[in-house]
């Protein structure tokens, strides 16, 4: 799967200029999305420490919000259904909701299309993850393909994420929508 192509992006923020009221949600969805990233670092270290097979027992955690490295498979997947449900849920909610609501607006529109058809994109990337995390749990040897995966999951969601806080702070602000 390519991933995810910025140059073809429509743009259009900075055309209007908000009050520190229109920008918070904005700020909400960044914070929101700011969460999906603190789980993908955890997502991909867990992964990765997994494939390399670092301390397998007697590991502790390093802090509350770090997982511990020594995961077995079957958490290691578990957690990869985690995080794909949490994100297949908010971005339904967006694409039955925000988007619609977005589109109204002649000027965003075309933004609010192209982020629900990145959602497409997405899921398929969400899909190949969860499969992959099963696979693992009876077949370690594939946890190799995991870790792609997670990689290039990760690497166009970020910039999905950047793309959508860039452009949807303004409709967002101008249309009074909370997320």
């Amino acid at each position: 799967m390519p991933p995810i192509d910025d140059s073809t992006r429509p743009r259009v923020a900075g055309s209007v200029e908000l009050t520190p009221r229109q920008r918070q949600a904005g700020d909400h969805l960044r914070m929101v999305h700011d969460h999906f990233r603190a789980q993908l670092r955890q997502l991909t270290g867990a992964v990765e420490e997994l494939r390399d097979g670092a301390g397998d027992v007697g590991v502790v955690r390093d802090s509350l919000h770090r997982l511990a490295p020594a995961l077995t498979a079957q958490q290691v997947s578990g957690l990869c259904q985690q995080v794909c449900r949490f994100l297949t849920m908010h971005h339904t909610i967006e694409d039955q909701s925000m988007f619609p609501a977005v589109a109204t607006m002649a000027a965003y529109a075309p933004v609010a299309t192209r982020l629900a058809e990145e959602h497409l994109d997405i899921h398929a990337h969400l899909e190949r993850v969860d499969d992959l995390a099963l696979a693992v749990r009876t077949d370690p040897s594939r946890v190799a393909e995991l870790v792609t995966a997670v990689a290039d999951l990760r690497e166009d969601l970020e910039s999905h994420f950047t793309y959508e806080e860039t452009e949807m702070t303004e409709p967002l602000g101008l249309l009074g929508l909370g997320i």
